[in-house]
């Protein structure tokens, strides 16, 4: 499956973004041992330069990678059509041990690599650059993940073979009695859609207070109620993932026992997915972000570009937030309104 030209395209993608993290290792090391941004000798002024120019080469890794969570799905579907029993993305990442794990490492990454270059564009809006320190670290940790990402890739790859027989996304998230709805477990339907919406409500009131706030300056406790708005939209996302496959899914395809996760990108389904998804994870990268960057408002200078993000980072993921649940709400809205019954 290595010469198939979706594997080359990931290939290529995923070396060319750790070839250009890579050359910011060298940077990271020099920036970690001499960097004093009050300090006008030659070396660093050559630091500053380079890390300015390594700094938008890690840029364009960022963005590879972040792309290519796309390209793996899209290629994933490929893969479906020559594995034998596969019947969607959900047998291509089944056909072997390591197409989940490699999944969720590309789920993982959108969300660190994304905030690698918020930390970029805070750092670069203060003349004293009170971020580098702490961005250069984090190329370090990022460095680790892109080399399991790609070692993940080429295994999954040279394992993923035509004649492996493999599951439909039927038997996958279809219960053993036929039910269809092992995926949530014992948790009843309606429990889980209570939670689904409840969280959205609390995280679309916490982001309205959080902006009332952040127009207003700083608080008591902002760094840990930021944190904590931060864990809850993670805790969103992932259920809002599972809730688009357990539940949400069959309403779109009007089948009780058709749930899967990648099927709604396809045309024959309007290419719904493509907007649910871009929803959720921007909704989600945003409200973290958001949260999180409270952590910096204490270094020089940063205190009013932290607050320009955060008000422009809360504004987006409210306006995204209601658009997303709008989306998931419709199909089983329509169906339900309808006389459908489940």
């Amino acid at each position: 499956m290595l010469l198939n030209s979706w594997s080359i395209t990931l290939l290529v993608t995923s070396a060319a973004a750790l070839f250009l993290a890579a050359g910011a290792v060298g940077t990271a090391i020099r920036t970690l041992r001499f960097w004093d941004s009050e300090a006008d000798t030659a070396r660093q002024i050559e630091l500053e330069n380079e890390t300015w120019l390594s700094a938008l080469l890690m840029q364009y890794g960022m963005v590879l990678q972040i792309l290519a969570l796309l390209l793996l799905v899209l290629a994933a579907d490929n893969y479906s059509e020559i594995l034998i029993g596969a019947m969607c993305a959900t047998g291509a990442f089944l056909a072997n041990e390591y197409g989940i794990p490699l999944l969720l490492v590309k789920i993982c990454g959108i969300f660190l690599y994304g905030f690698w270059i918020v930390l970029h564009r805070l750092d670069i809006s203060s003349e004293r650059l009170p971020l580098t320190r702490i961005k250069y670290g984090y190329v370090l940790l990022l460095v680790p993940l892109l080399l399991a990402d790609i070692l993940l890739l080429i295994l999954y790859l040279v394992d993923l073979q035509p004649d492996i027989i493999t599951s439909c996304c039927g038997v996958v998230f279809g219960g053993a009695a036929g039910d269809g709805k092992n995926l949530v477990g014992p948790v009843p339907v309606v429990v889980l859609m209570v939670l689904f919406y409840g969280l959205a409500g609390l995280l679309f009131v916490g982001g309205l207070v959080l902006l009332r706030r952040a127009d207003r300056g700083s608080f008591p406790g902002e760094n840990i109620i930021g944190i904590v708005f931060s864990l809850l939209w993670l805790l969103f996302f992932a259920l809002s993932l599972l809730v688009i496959t357990a539940v949400i899914s069959s309403y779109i395809y009007a089948m009780p026992f058709h749930r899967c996760p990648f099927d709604i990108l396809k045309e024959e389904y309007y290419s719904v997915g493509y907007v649910i998804y871009f929803a959720l994870f921007t909704a989600t990268f945003f409200g973290m972000s958001a949260g999180l960057t409270t952590l910096f408002t204490a270094l020089p200078d940063m205190r009013q570009a932290v607050a320009s993000f955060r008000i422009t980072a809360l504004r987006l993921c409210l306006l995204l937030l209601p658009l997303f649940l709008l989306v998931v709400s419709w199909f089983p809205a329509v169906y339900l309104l309808g006389g459908g019954d489940r």
